[in-house]
């Protein structure tokens, strides 16, 4: 067991490689050779992390096993989620468990951890996302190194506490009909304004909306097609595949479409003006701190209290809702299974987000207590 320098290197450089025997099914000491490594430090660490797969199949550090899981994730998630979980380990699961062992990790200590967590303030949400990455790490762990049970599913999620008022920044949010059309007026800059009505009459992720190119809407049929999302971040950006990995089309409405065509129209009055521009900031897209300066410009302007860019997606189904329950409908199935494939949600996590803004499901209620 030991790590050797080849005197080949592959056409990247890399020539560190180890060098292991183990006893294959019949008993007979057979030699494996692990593939070669950029540095010898990387083929004693990989060499490390396989004797303990090898040998001994829970006894192994945590470190290493979330380091595993990572190499895994990286693999096979988006640039952007695999960002999002490596902070959320570095800053607070790696700090707390890394001088254990997976198979240490006990009820006890996860209760003191989520303890932990819950001290430092965060939204619920959040808590839960540095949930979701442990708990992955550990299902991982019972997956490839033979850990017995997982201690966290044990204890579950965090959970808001019984008595703690729900604070208004984290409340489902929305702006109406009325509060956007005096939002909109004020808006004198034509990129501008067709941007957020885009944002109010489609319910887009933002960073669906800054990848759209013009080649991705038909005006004549007003049909967008959204298969792909702006990732930016340190004021570079990557276009990759949208958040679920799932591609939809959107039907415009009269309004969105109109303004579209306007707006289209000055846009090609550049002279370097072509289909593959972005829809919104033409060979660039918008840089996503400008869109929430201007927001709050115009939201300031306009004398209202400004929301989040993520939140006129909110609203956007808050305004269908109310013009549905208008119309004289209440299943809130149908409702949600329209919305579904518009919004790039499945109809669960749809129910789960937005059932108690039918007004309706309460009536439906009082009318059971009524007929006793």
């Amino acid at each position: 067991m030991a790590v050797y320098k080849d005197q080949n290197s592959t056409k990247d450089g890399r020539i560190w490689y180890f060098k292991v025997y183990k006893k294959d099914i019949e008993g007979n000491n057979k030699c494996y050779k692990s593939k070669r490594y950029a540095t010898k430090k990387e083929a004693q660490e990989e060499e490390r992390l396989f004797l303990m797969k090898r040998d001994n199949p829970t006894r192994k550090e945590f470190i290493l096993v979330a380091n595993d899981f990572f190499k895994e994730y990286k693999r096979k998630r988006k640039l952007s989620s695999y960002e999002s979980y490596i902070y959320a380990y570095n800053s607070h699961i790696l700090p707390y468990f890394k001088k254990l062992y997976i198979n240490d990790i006990t009820i006890p200590i996860i209760k003191n951890w989520k303890d932990t967590i819950e001290k430092k303030g965060y939204s619920l949400n959040y808590n839960n996302k540095i949930y979701n990455v442990l708990n992955n790490i550990i299902i991982f762990a019972m997956r490839n190194y033979g850990l017995e049970n997982n201690p966290l599913s044990i204890l579950g999620r965090f959970e808001r506490k019984q008595n703690q008022v729900l604070k208004d920044s984290e409340k489902l949010r929305y702006i109406t009909l009325d509060d956007f059309n005096k939002f909109i007026s004020v808006i004198d800059n034509i990129t501008w304004k067709t941007f957020f009505i885009f944002l109010y009459y489609t319910g887009m992720r933002k960073g669906e909306v800054l990848a759209l190119n013009w080649t991705d809407i038909d005006l004549n049929n007003g049909i967008i097609k959204v298969d792909k999302t702006l990732y930016y971040k340190h004021s570079k950006g990557e276009i990759t595949s949208t958040k679920t990995g799932i591609n939809r089309t959107i039907k415009a409405s009269k309004k969105l479409k109109e303004s579209l065509i306007e707006y289209k129209k000055e846009m090609m009055k550049y002279t370097d003006y072509n289909d593959n521009w972005y829809v919104f900031g033409n060979t660039k897209f918008l840089a996503p701190a400008t869109i929430d300066r201007m927001k709050n410009y115009y939201f300031s302007k306009a004398n209202l209290t400004p929301i989040t860019i993520h939140e006129f997606r909110h609203s956007h189904v808050s305004l269908l809702i109310n013009e549905y329950i208008k119309s004289g409908e209440t299943d809130t199935t149908k409702f949600f299974l329209m919305m579904s494939n518009r919004m790039g949600h499945t109809v669960e996590t749809m129910k789960r987000t937005y059932l108690h803004l039918f007004p309706s499901i309460q009536d439906d209620i009082v009318n059971l207590l009524d007929n006793l």
